[in-house]
């Protein structure tokens, strides 16, 4: 599947679930709900640390829940989905943010012009053969230095690629190893912070896992201590 055919099937699926799926982000989970909530804050935590005057992109808004806590938390932030549908759910709670209809494969940003990105369980629907585009347009639009917060369906049996395919409700996806997507990140010169894995919810259900990222190489003020 070309990358095209791809950000269609997927556009269009969400489109076909949006009302369906804010309804369910709004019931939310209250284990899952905090601990997702530690890792988003430490992520404007960092971008605050990080002294950057540029906002954040989520990437893969959909209703744009995490758009509006970064928000409402002193980030500066705005969103991006495929569906057209999500963004108009996004617009109706937040219109005095900004939320755009746009692909991950191709942002609308100039380089090095992003304090950080969160793809918040967006990436799962990414092909893996276009998983490298996606990460190196990341790469491209972060300022150095920046930060990067990825969440995802994982699993902890990956294939010989560190992947295997998942039957997602909303569009077919895929499970990536925390390990395998570490390994992806190092390909575009992020450098793993730390992680997080959320024990699976029910029985056969993947569990979640979390990678918080910086652009460039660790660095830290003892470093040369």
């Amino acid at each position: 599947m070309n990358g095209h055919e791809a950000v269609e099937r997927t556009r269009r699926d969400y489109d076909n679930v949006a009302e369906l799926y804010d309804s369910m982000v709004s019931q939310g989970d209250d284990v899952t709900g905090t601990l997702t909530t530690a890792m988003i804050n430490a992520f404007a935590g960092l971008v605050h640390a990080g002294g950057s005057d540029g906002a954040v992109l989520d990437a893969g808004c959909g209703p744009g829940q995490w758009t509006d806590h970064l928000d409402r938390g002193g980030t500066r932030a705005y969103g991006i989905d495929l569906s057209p549908a999500m963004i108009a759910i996004a617009r109706q709670y937040r219109p005095d943010l900004r939320f755009e209809i746009g692909s991950m494969l191709h942002l609308d940003a100039p380089d090095q012009s992003i304090a950080g990105v969160l793809a918040h369980f967006s990436l799962i629907h990414t092909p893996p053969d276009l998983l490298p585009g996606v990460l190196a347009e990341f790469a491209r639009v972060i300022e150095p230095g920046g930060s990067l917060l990825i969440a995802a369906q994982i699993t902890d049996t990956p294939g010989a690629d560190g992947w295997i395919p998942y039957d997602h409700k909303a569009s077919p996806a895929y499970l990536w190893s925390l390990d395998a997507l570490t390994e992806q990140l190092r390909a575009h010169d992020f450098t793993e912070f730390g992680r997080m894995r959320i024990a699976a919810p029910a029985p056969g259900k993947p569990p979640a896992g979390y990678l918080l990222a910086r652009q460039g190489p660790y660095l830290s003020e003892s470093a040369d201590d």
